[in-house]
């Protein structure tokens, strides 16, 4: 109640909050910070989306200016430097002295596979991408690059990637697009590149794509139950599985890398990632961009893609025109 002062004038006691209005507060502050946390996720990662779509695009540009280099030719996805069997680095890992750079040191630490003796398609589109942190996606987690902090020691399967490639963000069209020259091969004999204009649809066949290592390829097999059939004939398909198969027996595991999958070489390790458990890999690969994924295209153009589709249809990964087997439903 108020209070009588000395000069006959009245003074207002101020009031405290009581628990109950603390209380109400507090819940009020709590249900909008549940509304709002998702939001600034969720636009958290859209810009992380948008940020690794424009890394696509200028993979995309420095692709087309490689190839006006050289012929009109799309990059291998590796060839080795060295006589065969021989691991000697090669020699775009050393400095004008002969002595290693960084970027040796970085590929071979973890890896167990001497990666400094092979030249991997990252360090062919650097001089016209200028920039390694472009190969690196803002999105997922243990992303390297050359030159970078990051350094994974880890060589056994179902890992988050590890050295080999020199990045395990971007995974490149391995069936179709980029073939390598065996591992052991001897220097010199580097693979046939693919033309450009041997390719039917340009924008229509994806390059480059989001992933945990540095080469995918399409569900051939169906693993995960997500391939579609209908693209093709039972004919077509066991030439396709075939033409997978003898690029190398781990091929037709290089699904589980595409997304936000991990990094899965043979399909037959133990653990999430076993051949026939593709439940987790999928959940995963579709993890990175809430179902999507983004993946450049070999015009050069970027664009977001349903992650079930990249897996699935063949027509995304076949060039056509004689390179590889191929499938009618794709015409």
């Amino acid at each position: 109640m108020p209070l009588c002062t000395p000069n006959g004038g009245i003074s207002m006691t101020r009031k405290a909050f009581t628990l109950i209005e603390l209380l109400v507060v507090i819940a009020i502050i709590a249900i909008l910070a549940a509304i709002l946390f998702p939001v600034f996720a969720q636009a958290k990662l859209a810009a992380k989306k948008t940020a690794d779509l424009s890394n696509l695009k200028q993979v995309g540009t420095s692709t087309l200016l490689y190839s006006t280099d050289y012929d009109d030719l799309l990059y291998p996805h590796r060839f080795n430097c060295n006589a065969s069997g021989a691991f000697a680095t090669c020699p775009q890992y050393l400095d004008g002295n002969g002595n290693r750079l960084p970027e040796a040191a970085q590929l071979d630490a973890g890896s167990g596979n001497n990666s400094s003796a092979r030249y991997y398609w990252v360090y062919m589109l650097q001089p016209y991408a200028k920039n390694y942190q472009m190969f690196a996606n803002p999105a997922g987690s243990n992303k390297f690059v050359p030159g970078g902090k990051q350094t994974l020691n880890c060589a056994a399967a179902g890992c988050t990637g590890f050295n080999y490639g020199g990045q395990n963000s971007y995974g490149h069209n391995d069936g179709w697009l980029s073939p390598a020259a065996n591992f052991g091969q001897a220097a010199g004999a580097t693979p046939v590149s693919i033309s450009q204009t041997a390719i039917n649809n340009v924008a229509g066949v994806i390059m480059v794509t989001d992933a945990t290592y540095y080469g995918v390829v399409p569900d051939v097999m169906n693993e995960s139950g997500l391939l579609q059939t209908n693209k093709m004939t039972a004919a077509e398909l066991t030439d396709i599985q075939a033409f997978i198969n003898n690029q190398g027996s781990q091929y037709k595991f290089y699904w589980k890398n595409m997304g936000g999958s991990q990094w899965s070489f043979t399909g037959g390790e133990s653990g999430p990632y076993a051949s026939g458990n593709a439940a987790r890999a999928i959940a995963d690969g579709r993890g990175l961009f809430g179902g999507k994924m983004n993946a450049q295209f070999v015009d050069g153009h970027s664009k977001s893609v349903n992650y079930n589709d990249a897996i699935g249809n063949v027509c995304y990964w076949i060039s056509g025109s004689g390179q590889g087997a191929t499938a009618s439903g794709c015409n």
